[in-house]
């Protein structure tokens, strides 16, 4: 059987077992639906010892633990315990494909954002230099600058911020390590030299960063949110660090602790009226200049 076979039926079982438990009969007919509809053969029996190899190689792969309610004789996946955030992506990706590839017509149903990031056409080769440990050329060009720049880099991760990625490389320009938007590559070239591994710990180093930026030190910032659009915000945080100060009927108090950035500071202009800073003063005090500033522009 192609190995390829065992991948997608390995996604059915987490796509399934990720929208509800089931017991094994349902999920059985489910996985080998959605093969029959990918017009792969199946012409074997899925029974259970196979789902119990299944359900080890799946644990093997991607780190998921399928487990088992004695009580309702069903199996289920616990989305709390998919620690690795990119799994869950990849996973994300593979369902929404395949519901619009069993919709055959896109509109009326489904419509899709216009806007898309650049770059991204050289992700595969930036990751290939990261673990190869292979140096890296390409030009760069600044938003606000009109000229660009030439740069050997040695490439360390490569990071996503609101639907753009970033390089994480040192500069061996000064030996700095800096962000290089994707967008604003061109010419990538892989070269053949190789360079030592770089003790940088990039979770560690990006951990209270709201986007990219981490020039300013990390601070506690506490904002107000009326209850309506603080419900929209507990659904979606702000940030990894945010936790819930009070809430009631009429407000929604939380705090985050990020670096006080440039990217921060846009995103909650973003809010409007409807967010309004509490803590730190500094924060308050800018936020207010910049919308002095805008009022003006309408004057």
């Amino acid at each position: 059987m192609s190995k390829l076979i065992y991948f997608k039926r390995y996604l059915y079982i987490i796509d399934r077992l990720r929208s509800r438990p089931c017991d094994f009969a349902a999920l059985q007919e489910y996985v080998m639906r959605k093969l029959v509809k990918e017009d792969i053969k199946t012409d074997f029996e899925y029974a259970i010892r196979t789902f119990e190899r299944d359900k080890k190689d799946v644990f093997d792969l991607f780190g998921i633990i399928i487990r088992y309610n004695r009580k309702d004789k069903t199996y289920f996946i616990d989305e709390d315990e998919i620690e690795d955030q990119s799994i869950t992506r990849m996973i994300d990706a593979f369902s929404i494909h395949h519901a619009l590839k069993e919709g055959n017509k896109l509109s009326p149903s489904v419509f899709l954002e216009k806007r898309k990031s650049l770059g991204t056409e050289n992700i595969h080769g930036i990751i290939h230099a990261i673990q190869n440990l292979f140096i890296l050329k390409f030009t760069h060009k600044k938003h606000w600058d009109d000229f660009t720049t030439q740069r050997d880099v040695k490439p360390i991760a490569i990071k996503e911020s609101q639907q753009r990625w970033y390089l994480i490389a040192l500069d061996k320009k000064d030996e700095k390590i800096k962000t290089f938007g994707l967008d604003r590559i061109s010419n990538l070239m892989i070269t053949d030299t190789k360079f030592k591994p770089i003790p940088y710990n990039v979770e560690k180093e990006f951990k209270h960063a709201f986007g990219v930026e981490t020039y300013e030190p990390v601070q506690k910032i506490v904002l107000e949110f009326p209850w309506q659009q603080g419900n929209y915000i507990k659904s979606f945080p702000l940030h990894e660090s945010q936790h819930i100060l009070e809430e009631n009927e009429e407000r929604v108090l939380l705090e985050i602790a990020i670096h006080s950035t440039n990217d921060i500071m846009m995103e909650l202009l973003k809010y409007g009226s409807n967010v309004k800073v509490m803590a730190p003063i500094s924060l308050q005090n800018e936020i207010k200049n910049s919308i002095a500033e805008m009022s003006k522009l309408y004057q």
